[in-house]
């Protein structure tokens, strides 16, 4: 499942701008924000009428952010009780299957993931072990 995220018709394009489709990754950002600020499509797209950015309204946003990969969904689950409720009880997740395979894909998670688990010291003569990430720890070392 790791190379899922190179089968996309633009992960050629994307090896060197992970938000292809966007020039530098600050258009993406804007982008973005724009997309979940509230703001009506109108004012959006009077904002991008000034050119300050590369975007010539709303829909190219809109289009560029639909072509990047998804990452998981959320799935949802009535819960029947023995007892009657106010309101219908509904339990919202994600498959952790589909959450891991998503980040191990993102080629933003790639450089700061670590994989395995290590050890830190103060200084050569191994004194003091320092404990700053789950990966330093005795936990994670015992697992390995």
């Amino acid at each position: 499942f790791v190379n899922k995220f190179d089968m996309d018709k633009f992960s050629e394009l994307r090896s060197s701008n992970v938000y292809y489709r966007f020039a530098p990754s600050g258009d993406w950002e804007l982008g973005s924000w724009l997309l979940r600020s509230g703001l009506s499509m109108s004012a959006i797209n009077t904002f991008l009428s000034l050119h300050l950015v590369c975007f010539s309204c709303v829909i190219t946003i809109s289009t560029h952010t639909e072509l990047l990969p998804s990452g998981p969904h959320w799935k949802l689950q009535e819960i029947c009780t023995s007892h009657p409720t106010k309101r219908l009880l509904i339990l919202y997740w994600h498959d952790p299957l589909e959450l891991v395979q998503f980040l191990f894909n993102n080629p933003k998670f790639q450089d700061p993931m670590e994989l395995s688990p290590y050890r830190l010291y103060v200084s050569a003569a191994r004194l003091h072990h320092i404990y700053t990430e789950w990966m330093l720890g005795e936990d994670a070392w015992s697992m390995q």
